[in-house]
């Protein structure tokens, strides 16, 4: 187990050395970096300590809320190919309805026979996960010619160089590949406004431009391609990332200066659509006239409960981004990430649980949330009405697919 453990940190020290935006390598690591695959190790060992608990099941609970919480999880894992031990855990968990959703990172995306193999792993049994992915196109594409996938153009050469119909078309041949592989979820598309200073979205050319009605014409072209294949997506970044100049993998970013309403319009303009996206993602992302308490938004109830779901209207499944990041890392504890959350209005909540990973994480979730419902802090009125959005959500992404 310590051998596959060793394999599983080596890769991800080869991933994070991954120079952005290309397909070579470098052999140089940052400081950040080196920093990060440390703590990404460090972490590793002590929480496999309260692995043979976590894989036999150990304390587990077992009743209606449990089920509820367990589906509100989506976790990431440790290695590229299913001999993985965190991958091993996970898919074990899944099968035993404790983790409802998982997730794949550049680190988990080893050949071919690796992916497939991992992917039948988590979609082994009846549990029917959701298995999700960042399949943007440009920069944010985890998958290769090599696995079978399509490169597909950033958001601004797309908008640039095709009609929307040409590019429901592309996205829609995207979706077959995904969907071939496994995949139910793509984590897009990007609705934020595009300002080329922003170093997340503007620099990578993430954005589809600066006209909300543009915007909102591409990615509903990228929503229904990729559904048309059975690949449901999550608009993001939620209340919009475009004009940040931070990136929230490494802080909180601030749009407390720039942002404006004009910033909601392609996100409303795509609920009023015929492709209503399945999800969207919150992001970590700090206006503090919407939220005077300075919480970013993906934690923050007049946000994603106010403006979201009662302004707007959005009655689909809404996601964190990954609370793992710095942006809320360095803000608050794990177990405070996650029912700060739910409180605010979240359905699904995504976890890496890479850095300070923890096998136990789906119990103590579950600890966490029944906890917090004794202390008033959340509702079990709100749980389940999550994890009924999820449910339905669920079926959706499995529907004649086995």
């Amino acid at each position: 187990m310590a051998a596959r453990l060793a394999q599983a940190l080596t890769r991800l020290h080869q991933s994070i050395a991954r120079l952005r935006g290309t397909r070579r390598l470098t052999r140089r690591l940052t400081g950040r970096q080196l920093w990060r695959a440390a703590r990404a190790g460090l972490g590793a060992g002590r929480g496999m300590l309260a692995y043979p608990v976590a894989w036999y099941g150990l304390f587990r609970p077992r009743d209606a809320l449990a089920d509820a919480v367990s589906e509100l999880l989506m976790l990431g894992f440790y290695g590229a190919n299913a001999r993985s031990p965190s991958a091993r855990l996970l898919a074990r968990q899944v099968q035993r309805g404790q983790v409802g959703g998982v997730f794949f990172v550049t680190q988990n995306i080893g050949k071919l026979d690796d992916l497939t193999d991992l992917l039948r792993l988590f979609r082994a049994g009846n549990a029917r996960p959701l298995i999700a992915i960042d399949h943007e196109g440009g920069v944010v594409q985890r998958l290769t010619p090599a696995h079978g996938a399509t490169r597909l153009p950033a958001a601004r050469s797309v908008a640039e160089t095709l009609s929307p119909q040409e590019a429901r078309t592309l996205y829609a041949r995207a979706g077959d590949q995904l969907a071939g592989l496994g995949f139910n979820i793509n984590l897009g598309p990007v609705l934020d406004v595009d300002d080329p200073a922003n170093p997340v979205i503007g620099r990578p050319k993430r954005s589809y431009g600066t006209d909300p009605s543009r915007i909102a014409a591409y990615a509903e072209a990228f929503a229904s391609g990729f559904a048309g294949a059975g690949i449901l997506c999550a608009a993001k970044h939620f209340p919009g990332h475009g004009r940040s100049a931070k990136d929230s993998h490494h802080g909180v970013a601030d749009i407390s200066a720039h942002w404006t309403e004009a910033e909601l319009d392609p996100f409303a303009r795509l609920f009023a659509s015929p492709h209503v996206p399945a999800m969207v993602m919150m992001g970590h992302l700090r206006l503090d006239r919407l939220a005077p308490d300075g919480r970013p938004a993906t934690v923050s109830a007049p946000i994603v409960t106010g403006l979201l779901r009662q302004t707007l209207g959005y009655g689909g499944v809404v996601m964190t981004d990954d609370v793992d990041m710095d942006a809320i890392r360095h803000l608050m504890s794990r177990k405070q990430a996650v029912i700060r959350a739910l409180a605010a209005g979240n359905d699904l909540i995504m976890i890496k649980n890479l850095f300070g990973y923890d096998p136990l994480l789906p119990q103590r979730a579950v600890r966490w949330v029944r906890k917090a419902i004794a202390r008033g802090d959340l509702t079990e009125a709100q749980v389940m009405a999550a994890v009924a959005r999820v449910r339905a959500m669920r079926r959706q992404a499995w529907q004649d697919r086995g």
